[in-house]
């Protein structure tokens, strides 16, 4: 707990920084009147009511944030609006004050009275917004086509703006707005939502004033119809949640349009009923029919379009994902097909050989036979007393041997016709796996494309941000925009737009000079801002680009080393490649002041975040006193990607191949330590060298002499990742970790195999933020329940095939690697060129029994030490004492159970690694 020295010590400090903070606010206050004067104040009582807070006075932070939540009300209002918030402010001003000094005196507050007055102070929303909020809680399956569509009419209301803005009012593009505003009010009256329809009414007057020729396309009326949009959006928007300006929004726009002086005849019209009659109800639609004739023959040649609910495009993708997950499978049990065609080969073989020497032994009489004196002659084609009349090559006689050689010569027939079918049906079940494939791929790319939505939808909210950002920072800026037909997913395009908004924001307060500074420079007054999008391998590319006053790399170095980012020493040794990357840096910024558009040193570092997570990149181009570029790479797509799936550590993990940028080998004679760091050269670049499977804390892989290699692009980085082997290439579909499992590692996902199990992704850029050290024990980056091999490798002899997979399924699942053999001759071939852990054997075998496969392993140099489990139905003392005496380890009877089983083999490798490691 804290002393009351120190409680006091605080005290004095929260007092002083209030002090400060309030009467900056003091005389702030009246500078809300002006534009663009309210900046200051949204950081100045943001600040009070967070140090409020902190320090347990929750009554003055309620008073901040009522201060706070005025000052945001007035961002948009009129001049006359920002007057009566100027009164409000100054009576919460003077109530902090009494607050502060009480506080001063008692170190307390009456919490109960300030938040009283702070509730009272606070501005309540119009009348109108609860008619909006009722409407839209009492009408949600409205909003599902309603919405959609509003959104779309607005944004159509949105580029003809900026184009009439741009080219000067034109008939084609005014028609394309009133069309746009004219439909927009009629579907909101036909819902039932009679605040958005009375809006769009208003607007509708004044642009059919402006089509009439009876009012001029001035300044003031783009801006009345860009504030009246802006309203309409945050109506919209309010049905998730309600915009904390909504009302000011509003008010706003309802000053400007009131403000026009629209002549008499739409005056007369704005003040009827707002209510359309049926009569002007059926006159709207035959309008609108008249129209959809004349305009028929230029849209003979459109296709046609539907809306589609995401939900159900979002369901249909997961099936995609489900597809692709099942074509897996199937490849792999084609994989299992072949498997078995080969081992039928294999059996076929062996029994063809059977029946040639058992032929050549029996059956053939040309062969001389062998046996002994006195012994019955039973060969083929000797004379035998009832045919004694015959002689041996004129009558055929078969005794058990000629006919069971025959019999195993026709069954040998049949299994190679069998072999022929199963061939057969292997190549049918490759074709239907590559018809699988396409229509999957044919699939995906439909439903892609129904997610696809034109990058105009983004940059018409760009458009807007210019125009708000320059007035803000009094400016003028020209935007050019190029590429807006580019689609990406939709998804995407939600998720890229804050990124995007705030590179343009960070570019017209950072970048782009005020006008006398360009004018003093030999630029144009008016900086220009363009933004471009375009298709390029499979990837979308987003450029924001100023030719403003460019980012200066020597400045950047002194910043850093001046606000503690580096030291000296390194910032005189970095690249200017490395200098930019500092801009990514959480809370670094250049900017001398604070405002709510730079100088807090958050933003940038999000953006990369933000991109990053979407399987993206950036980067950046600078030229002092030319401009800045900022290049966005984008995937189409990130529900379904390619991955190169690799093994470390014995752990299988996926590697997007657009994160990719090479495929090498490395000796480990080219690792070279730089810096006490080990790296080595990509193509002209020297990288990190990281070893997987210790920054993921898993147990190290075999020894190599050419380690492979993945040359992974991290941010502006390169990692050279080095893993144990390479699997190959999959199209994966990509799952979230989920909230539990989120920031867990270097991983941006996961994904299933084909045969269910789960695989993480891996994230280059967090793998690079990590710098190659394992968070943790290798438990917590990877479940533990995964089954997987760890090295460790066991040969199981057993003439039964069901004891093989029955006994092997079990070792597999404790962690082995198997090795079957069917008899200790085959298990002495299997030894020549492996190297195994321990022996499980049973006793009773053809060719080489147990005890003969013991004592010959035991004269061996190499397998002297090896573990030997006797597995066995023989459970005399006669048998066991035997194989004691030959050296066994442990000696099991059948049946086995696994709990008892596979921990006795665990011990027993894990006594000989012991031993051997000493």
């Amino acid at each position: 707990m804290t002393s009351g020295s120190d409680r006091q010590f605080l005290l004095s400090v929260f007092l002083m920084e209030a002090w400060d903070t309030l009467g900056e606010i003091d005389d702030h206050a009246a500078t809300i009147e002006a534009e663009g004067g309210i900046e200051s104040l949204l950081v100045l009582t943001h600040r009070l009511k967070g140090a409020a807070g902190l320090n347990g006075f929750p009554g003055v932070s309620a008073l901040a944030s009522t201060m706070e939540k005025i000052v945001e009300g007035v961002a948009a209002a009129p001049v006359a609006g920002r007057r009566e918030a100027v009164t409000a402010l100054g009576e919460l001003i003077a109530d902090l004050k009494t607050t502060l000094d009480a506080i001063a005196a008692g170190g307390e507050e009456n919490t109960e009275a300030l938040v009283a007055t702070a509730t009272a102070h606070v501005p309540a929303p119009g009348p109108r917004l609860g008619e909006l909020a009722r409407f839209f809680a009492e009408n949600p399956d409205v909003l599902e086509y309603f919405g959609p569509e509003a959104t779309e009419h607005l944004d159509a209301m949105t580029a003809s703006l900026l184009k009439l803005e741009r080219e000067g009012a034109g008939e084609p593009e005014l028609a394309a707005l009133f069309r746009a505003v004219h439909t927009l009010k009629g579907a909101a009256y036909t819902v039932g939502c009679r605040v958005v329809g009375d809006l769009a009414h208003r607007i509708e007057d004044l642009l059919g004033a402006v089509r009439e020729s009876t009012m001029e396309l001035t300044p003031a009326v783009f801006e009345a119809v860009f504030a009246g949009t802006d309203a309409l959006r945050g109506m919209l928007v309010s049905a998730e949640v309600v915009p904390a300006n909504l009302q000011a929004l509003i008010e706003h726009a309802k000053g400007l349009l009131d403000g026009l002086p629209i002549p008499a005849e739409g005056a007369a019209v704005a003040r009827l009923p707002v209510v359309p009659s049926p009569v002007e109800e059926a006159a709207s639609v035959d309008e609108d029919e008249a129209e959809s004739r004349s305009a028929a023959p230029a849209m003979s040649g459109a296709a046609a379009s539907i809306r589609v609910n995401l939900d159900r495009l979002d369901a249909l993708m997961n099936l995609v994902g489900e597809l692709v997950i099942a074509r897996s499978r199937l490849e792999r049990r084609l994989g299992e097909f072949e498997r078995v065609n080969e081992l039928l080969i294999f059996s076929q073989s062996r029994m063809s050989g059977v029946v040639r020497d058992f032929e050549q032994k029996y059956f053939d009489p040309r062969m001389p036979e062998r046996r002994e004196p006195g012994a019955l002659s039973l060969a083929p084609g000797a004379p035998l007393p009832d045919f004694e009349g015959f002689g041996a090559l004129e009558f055929d006689r078969y005794d058990d041997f000629n006919i069971l050689a025959r019999s195993i010569g026709e069954i040998s027939s049949d299994i190679s016709e069998i072999q022929g079918q199963l061939a057969a049906v292997v190549r049918g079940v490759r074709d239907d796996t590559s018809r699988v494939q396409r229509l999957t791929g044919d699939l995906r790319g439909e439903i892609t494309r129904a997610r696809m939505v034109p990058v105009a939808r983004l940059f018409t909210r760009v458009t807007r941000q210019v125009r708000e950002a320059a007035r803000a920072a009094g400016k003028t800026v020209e935007l050019e925009v190029s590429g807006e037909a580019v689609e990406m997913d939709n998804t995407i395009v939600e998720q890229i737009a804050d990124p995007l908004l705030h590179l343009i924001q960070n570019a017209i307060t950072h970048g782009i000079e005020p006008e006398d500074e360009r004018l003093a420079a030999g630029k144009p007054a008016a900086g220009t801002m363009k933004v471009r999008a375009y298709q390029r391998s499979g990837a979308v590319y987003v450029e924001v680009a100023d030719d403003g006053r460019g980012i200066d790399a020597d400045h950047l170095r002194d910043a850093a080393v001046e606000r503690g980012f580096v030291r000296s020493e390194a910032g005189a040794l970095m690249s200017r490649r490395e200098l930019l990357d500092l801009i990514f840096l959480p809370g670094f910024s250049t900017a001398q002041s604070v405002t709510t558009a730079a100088g807090r040193g958050v933003g940038m570092d999000v953006v990369r975040t933000n991109v990053t997570r979407l399987g993206g990149d950036i980067e950046v181009d600078t030229e002092v006193g030319a401009g800045t570029r900022f290049t966005i790479k984008l995937p189409l797509t990130i529900a379904i990607a390619d991955a190169f799936l690799v093994k470390a550590g014995g752990e299988v993990l996926a590697v997007p191949v657009a994160s990719v940028q090479r495929v090498m080998r490395v000796r480990p004679s080219d690792v070279r330590m730089i810096g006490g760091v080990e790296t080595v050269r990509v193509e002209d670049q020297v990288a990190d060298f990281i070893r997987l499977s210790e920054a993921l804390g898993l147990p190290g892989g075999p020894g190599a002499s050419a380690l492979p290699v993945l040359a992974l692009r991290a941010g502006r980085k390169v990692l050279a990742v080095a893993v144990d082997e390479f699997l190959g290439k999959e199209e994966i579909v990509v799952k979230s970790p989920g909230s539990f499992l989120e920031g867990m590692g270097p991983y941006s996902g996961a994904t299933i195999s084909g045969e269910g199990r789960v695989i993480l992704v891996l994230d280059g850029v967090r793998l690079a933020e990590r710098g190659g050290v394992a968070d943790g024990p290798a438990e917590s980056i990877i479940a533990p329940e995964r089954p997987g091999f760890d090295g460790r490798c066991v040969l199981l002899v057993d003439d039964s095939i069901s004891i093989r997979r029955f006994v092997g399924q079990m070792l597999e699942r404790g962690g082995f690697s198997v090795v079957t053999a069917n008899d200790g001759i085959e298990a002495l071939q299997r030894l020549e060129d492996l190297a195994v852990d321990a022996v499980i054997t049973d006793l009773e075998m053809p060719r080489l029994n147990g005890y003969e496969l013991i004592r010959d392993l035991r004269r061996r140099p190499t397998l002297r030490d090896v573990p030997i489990v006797v597995l066995t139905t023989r459970a005399g003392e006669k048998h066991a004492a035997l194989a004691r005496e030959l050296g066994v380890s442990h000696y099991v009877t059948k049946p086995v159970d696994e709990h008892t089983f596979v921990p006795l083999v665990d011990s027993l490798v894990a006594v000989r690694a012991a031993v051997s490691a000493r």
